[in-house]
């Protein structure tokens, strides 16, 4: 009997053994072809056209992605990429215009287009048991993974950056709540008002670093009902090319949100940055071992034992 188990045991170790080898040597299915022959690094225009919404334009300018379209704005470069990665999307199946009808797949209307350069894809309806999504393009119809909804709604506060100042831009003013701070004439050095004796000595530079270096952690389009404040906390910084962007403080709690009305977009960042950005840095007070060394060196040194005559 026990023999019998073990033999029964052996020939399932045997069979295991050979599946695995099996499949470790079957090759994979061959990948179908691209959706498009466009390159990502070809690429410099991308259009969004929502029905009824007005389109979001992107472009490329010395290699830097920016909105140009409803909004002008510098664009998230992750998001911009998974537009990109659209035009190689694998398709995995093709079909016959002919063969469908294009109302029932989405596709008339398209719910949605994307335009790389002057290639157009129109997005359909996803197919209910592999979920993939119907496209069209160059009068083809295709199905591809469904590609991220963030980047292809209507809304483009995803598509904007996260940092809330331009690359490379330059500060040469902040104007915040109860402080001001102006850069001098030569850019070697800031001047605070009011000034603040408890400050660190470059409190001022750590604080225009964290403007510059701030990123939000998500956007969103300002609600259509929101109703705007009589009298809001602003921030106005001044940059070195002449334009101002003006930051509305929405709220500190439990998160800091600031806002740009010009874009209809508010940036949420973490509660950590909202004394970076409004506040100057302190000096650290002294500690008591220091102050006990500083006390004991104000005393007179006690009297040292009589002399012996």
């Amino acid at each position: 009997m026990k023999q019998k188990r073990l033999n029964l045991i052996l020939a399932v170790a045997v069979a295991l053994l050979a599946a695995a080898v099996y499949f470790s040597q079957k090759k994979p299915p061959p990948k179908g072809p691209p959706l498009t022959a466009l390159k990502a690094d070809q690429i410099d225009k991308i259009t969004l056209h929502h029905a009824g919404q007005p389109d979001i334009v992107l472009q490329k300018n010395a290699g830097q992605w920016a909105l140009t379209a409803p909004v002008q704005v510098a664009a998230d470069p992750y998001q911009v990429n998974s537009l990109l990665d659209i035009a190689s999307e694998e398709t995995k199946t093709w079909l016959k215009p002919q063969e469908v009808k294009l109302a029932d797949l989405g596709l008339d209307p398209p719910g949605m287009s994307l335009t790389l350069n002057d290639v157009k894809i129109d997005f359909g309806g996803v197919e209910p048991l592999d979920f993939k999504r119907y496209v069209e393009v160059g009068g083809k119809i295709a199905l591809i993974d469904d590609p991220p909804g963030t980047v292809l709604d209507a809304d483009y506060s995803d598509l904007v950056s996260k940092s809330l100042l331009p690359p490379e831009a330059k500060l040469i003013k902040l104007a915040l709540p109860g402080l001001t701070l102006t850069r001098s004439a030569d850019g070697k050095s800031w001047s605070v008002d009011p000034p603040d004796p408890k400050a660190e000595s470059d409190a001022a530079q750590k604080l225009v670093d964290a403007w510059s270096n701030a990123q939000a952690l998500w956007n969103a389009m300002t609600p259509a009902d929101a109703k705007p404040a009589a009298h809001p906390e602003t921030a106005s910084l001044t940059l070195a090319d002449g334009h101002t962007l003006t930051f509305e403080i929405v709220s500190h709690e439990p998160q800091l949100v600031l806002e740009r009305p010009d874009l209809k977009l508010r940036y949420s960042l973490s509660k950590e940055e909202d004394d970076k950005l409004f506040k100057l840095a302190q000096a650290k007070p002294q500690t008591s071992q220091n102050s006990a060394a500083s006390d004991s060196a104000a005393k007179p040194a006690p009297p040292g034992p009589p002399t012996k005559q």
